[in-house]
């Protein structure tokens, strides 16, 4: 086969995307994109789409399309698993522009993606498997494929996702990805009767309990269906990394456990774990943060970079890699600039956001885990205060009801929150909490550890039992 400008490894949604980007941007570079599988995946649930990417969007005349198969997230609440009651919420909507986010299937924008290819002429192979890359002289790389075949070009993306087979085969062999032993789990739901007049639910929200988050989100323009996501412990069927979805014996099973998990408590989000009639699962797999990105002619874009943690919006960053690494090769084709150039500057732009997407995800990983009745109760109180610091709305929920001992002690007092710390386990003593912000993290220590420890002395036995602690 003759060499040919660009080549894409994988038809994710990164790579849609990319070619997208270097059709409107570049006007030689016309990729190629070769897929694994033998056709566009199905799986995946409603993933969110920010601000930057719904202006992405607009930019290659996509959002209004998108809009019509989305639901326009403004804003983000987070509830209380327990009570139901709203802590607060995180705006989604960019000031400046004006853009919200959108809540997607994930299967309904890759095909909305698949068209637009079609239109603008790129074509896409499916049912090839990269078995190495090797450099072809100083001006090309060459994908080898597992069917024999050798395709050259003077540049070669990854965006074949955390099993990246071209990191593993060139760019960074030795960085691989580790199971977590947790599984997302996700399904659809006819919504119940009781959530769209629930008090403060805008259309989508995270309810927080003492045995991780689930994400409740409406995910079409009518309100028809809502997305309910999870993050728990199931184990994946062997050999299966990619993905299954729960059937027979063990997806009730699932169910089960889904519910016990999430269902107590507030009845309308019980009602709307219950009402998921089939739920899928996929491994979480994770990645050490930093690594290469690029190494001579082949860059790798999106999860094949730096996927992180789940809740870091991978999808979205993916998407952003993507249009502004086109946007740098159009740039230095007008400018005769040099394809390391183009590398570098693509790594300088994003490693600095995907590393604060990564902490901040990692920190919110923290709530898959089991907590303690007490430390749960004091993580909704300074995640409300938090919210009310953070907010830039004239909302401020009232403050929810806090720790309180059988002497009416309370750390309803702590009200002086100007950050977000990532708790230890522990909730009698937060020294060695991981924070960004170490002086802030100083400051409170003083005031945090003296409320709760003057709460622990003063705890009766009923307190304890109450607390799960002894």
């Amino acid at each position: 086969m003759p060499p040919q400008r660009a080549t894409i490894i994988g038809l994710g949604l990164s790579g849609a995307l990319l070619a997208l980007s270097l059709h409107r941007y570049s006007s030689s570079t016309i990729p190629t994109i070769y897929e694994l599988r033998a056709s566009p995946s199905t799986l995946g649930g409603a993933i969110n789409l920010t601000p930057p990417v719904s202006r992405i969007l607009a930019s290659l005349d996509l959002l209004v399309a998108a809009k019509e198969i989305a639901f326009e997230t403004k804003e983000i609440g987070i509830f209380s698993l327990r009570s139901g009651a709203k802590l607060g919420a995180l705006s989604f909507t960019d000031a400046e522009t004006g853009h919200t986010s959108l809540r997607i299937e994930r299967a309904l924008l890759l095909g909305l993606l698949l068209r637009a290819l079609e239109e603008s002429g790129v074509r896409v192979v499916f049912g090839k498997r990269l078995e190495s890359v090797r450099e072809v002289g100083e001006e090309r790389v060459a994908a080898v494929f597992a069917d024999g075949e050798v395709v050259e070009s003077e540049l070669l993306f990854g965006c074949d996702g955390i099993h990246s087979l071209v990191r593993g085969a060139y760019v960074e062999p030795d960085r691989k990805a580790t199971y977590s032993g947790l599984s997302s789990a996700y399904g659809f739901a006819v919504p119940p009767g009781g959530l769209a007049g629930k008090e403060g639910f805008e259309g989508t929200a995270v309810a927080s309990g003492m045995r991780g988050s689930v994400i409740v989100s409406y995910c079409g323009p009518g309100r028809e269906k809502v997305f309910v996501g999870a993050v728990m412990e199931v184990k994946a069927p062997e050999g299966d990394r990619d993905g299954w979805r729960g059937k027979g014996a063990m997806g009730a099973e699932a169910k089960k456990e889904l519910v016990e998990r999430f269902g107590g408590g507030d009845p309308v989000f019980k009602a709307v774990v219950e009402g998921v009639e089939e739920w899928s699962f996929f491994p979480v797999w994770v990645m050490p943060n930093g690594g290469t990105y690029w190494r001579g002619k082949v860059v790798l874009v999106g999860d094949a970079a730096h996927a992180g943690p789940p809740g870091g919006e991978g999808a979205a960053l993916a998407m952003e890699d993507a249009v502004i690494l086109a946007r740098l090769v159009g740039k230095a084709e007008a400018e005769e600039g040099s394809i390391e150039a183009v590398f570098k500057r693509y790594d300088e732009l994003r490693r600095e956001r995907v590393m604060e997407n990564y902490t901040r995800a990692a920190a919110r990983w923290e709530g898959a885990k089991n907590r303690s009745w007490m430390f749960q109760q004091v993580v909704e109180f300074f995640m409300w205060a938090f919210l009310v610091w953070d907010s830039q709305q004239n909302y401020r929920p009232p403050p929810p009801a806090a720790l309180t001992s059988d002497q009416g002690q309370s750390l309803q007092g702590i009200e002086e929150i100007t950050q977000h710390i990532r708790y230890s386990r522990d909730a009698a003593d937060i020294s060695d909490a991981e924070t960004e912000f170490p002086s802030i993290k100083e400051l409170l220590l003083p005031v945090i550890n003296g409320s709760l420890n003057s709460v622990y002395r003063n705890a009766t036995d009923s307190d304890k039992l109450k607390w799960g602690i002894s």
